[in-house]
């Protein structure tokens, strides 16, 4: 068995010092990730759950900017060095 990993997090999630370019697209009603490419919401995420045995009510929606029901997922960049003193 192969585990899919993704250095991403939704960009509400994240301070910005920590967001790096954007790398996904996350439905906030499945909590999964789509590819930033993706036009609709479909059953084969980059990440996330199965839909054919936990279908999300967004299924077959278009990513339209402004949705309330999804946001970008941007790399998360590691914490910046604490500042000598």
């Amino acid at each position: 068995m192969a585990y899919r990993t993704l250095n991403a997090a939704p960009r509400s999630r994240l301070v910005p010092e920590r967001q790096g370019q954007v790398t996904a697209r996350f439905c906030l009603g499945c909590e999964s990730f789509f590819s930033p490419l993706a036009a609709r919401h479909h059953g084969k995420p980059v990440l996330g759950k199965d839909h054919v045995s936990a279908p999300c009510p967004h299924e077959g929606e278009a990513f339209v900017p402004g949705a309330g029901w999804w946001e970008e997922a941007v790399e998360i960049l590691p914490a910046p060095a604490p500042a000598a003193g």
